[in-house]
Formats: C-alpha cells, structure tokens, sequence
C-alpha cells in the first residue's frame, strides 16, 4: 500500500510539473500560430503575386484556422509528439543556398502541420483517458458516502464523526484527491493497524478486502495517469515508465514547442517580404510529394 500510495503521488507530481512547464509555451505557440494566421491573411494581398501564390496561400490559411479552431474546440491538453525537428535555419541571413534553406523550412513547416494534427487526434485520447481516470475517483466516494451517511448511524457521537470525515471527504473529492479519500475510507472503516492482531477473523478478512479494494484503486489510477502521460508526450502504450525518462519527455516537449515558437517567428517575419514570401512558396511546392 505504501509502495502504492508513493507511486501514484509521483505520478500525479510529475503531470502537475508538466503542466506548469508546458501549459505556458503551449499558449505561446497558440498566440503565434494566430499571428502566422494573420500574416498569411496580410501577405495574401501583397502585390505580384500569382494567382497561384494566393491560392496556396489561401490553403495554408485554411489549414491554420482549421489547427487553431480544433485547439480551441478540443482544450489545451498539448501537442503529443516527442521527436520534433531541428529550428530551420534563418532565412533572412546571408545564406549560400538560399533553395536549400528554403527547401529545409518547408519540410518543418510541413511536419509542424502534422504534428498539430496528430494533436488533435491524440487529444481525443486524452478526454477519455481523463474520463476514465475520474471514475476510480468517484466510486471510492460514492462507497466513503454510503458509509459515512449520517442517517444510518443511531450513535450521536459516531453520527458527528462520520460527519466531519463527510466534510472533509466533499473537499478531497472537489480537489480530485484520491489518495485523501482512501485515507479517509481507511478512517470510516476505523482499520487500525494495532488493533487488528486482537479482531476476530470476520472483523479481519473484512479490513483485509478494504485494503485490497484500495490497492487495486491505487494501481488502477497510477496505470490511468501514466498512460494519459504517454499519449501526452506521444510516447508509445505501456507501463513501468521510469521517473528519469518521464522527466527527458517533458523537456524534449518544451524544447520542440520552442522550436514551433522559433519556427512561426521566423515565417511571420518572412511573409512581410513579398519576394521572400514567393520564393517559400516556390520551396513549399517544389518539396511537396
């Protein structure tokens, strides 16, 4: 149980730090990925243009809104994919080759524009697995209520013990902290570790199928949120993820959005150019399958 309870914490840690890391460059990426939508929209009416450098970029705006709207609609829950490419080189500098360099930041832009749709599919993995994850949650309170119900208890100094552990059980619940409401069943079911060497066997077996019963919640959750965390960063299913791995994930991630935040800075700025903006164009189609 204790080996239990100090696994699940660090999962639960280690998500809450992966939040508070990503959740920030997540929303700057989502800013820029705006201002990338308004520079194509601007760079659009630029003047010598074909008409076929504005219908592609047409496309790319289209693609754009589409990424920004499935974000919008499905939540921030971050993109999944670990393995991102390296930031494309500086298209304003003075490049020998400038057809390569170009050529390089349109196979980014292309698998940034993956990586975004593999986002939204993974995202909708990550809604069940949250819905999942909050029915262990549920059903130890529902069982902590049905014990505690005032009601049902005719002892007037149990009735008021039951209903502060019922206090305190709403506020763990509201606060989704399942380890509070285990301790608390532990409290309800008044399982005192010196006393059970003098309970009678059916008293016994009874906190023994407690203990069980929790120990299956506590490893049933842990799998939840480590397969929640690997669907997050893309990693691929399992379990018995390591804490060091799970830590070179989160970094991995903050770096790539900072590639993505790199990426569209440099391609907002180049879209200001209108010979620049036609000759990525050019690339983008010449490198297209």
């Amino acid at each position: 149980m204790a080996a239990a309870r100090a696994t699940l914490a660090a999962w639960q840690e280690r998500i809450d730090r992966s939040d508070r890391q990503l959740a920030p460059l997540r929303q700057e990426v989502h800013v820029a990925l705006r201002r990338w939508v308004a520079a194509l929209d601007t760079a659009s009416l630029q003047p010598g243009l074909s008409r076929g450098d504005r219908g592609q970029l047409g496309e790319l705006i289209r693609e754009a809104t589409a990424e920004l709207g499935d974000e919008e609609e499905e939540g921030d829950a971050g993109p999944p994919a670990a393995n991102a490419p390296a930031p494309p080189p500086n298209l304003t500098s003075d490049d020998d080759e400038p057809w390569r360099a170009a050529g390089e930041a349109a196979a980014a832009e292309r698998e940034r524009r993956a990586a975004h749709r593999r986002a939204a599919s993974k995202q909708k993995q990550h809604t069940q697995a949250t819905t999942e994850a909050s029915q262990s949650l549920r059903d130890v309170y529902r069982k902590l209520a049905s014990a505690l119900h005032p009601d049902r208890e005719p002892d007037l100094q149990e009735r008021e013990r039951k209903t502060v552990l019922m206090q305190h059980a709403n506020q763990a619940y509201a606060a989704n902290n399942l380890l509070a409401l285990l301790e608390m069943q532990l409290q309800a079911e008044q399982i005192d570790m010196e006393r059970l060497a003098s309970l009678d066997q059916r008293r016994l077996a009874h906190y023994i199928t407690v203990l069980q019963e929790q120990l299956a919640e506590l490893q049933q959750e842990t799998r939840k949120l480590e397969t929640w965390f690997r669907a997050a960063m893309g990693a691929s299913p399992g379990s018995g993820m390591p804490a060091r791995k799970a830590d070179r994930m989160i970094t991995a991630e903050a770096q790539r959005l900072r590639g993505d935040l790199e990426l569209l800075a440099q391609q907002t700025k180049l879209l200001r150019d209108p010979e620049e903006t036609k000759e990525w164009l050019r690339a983008l189609r010449q490198s297209s399958p």
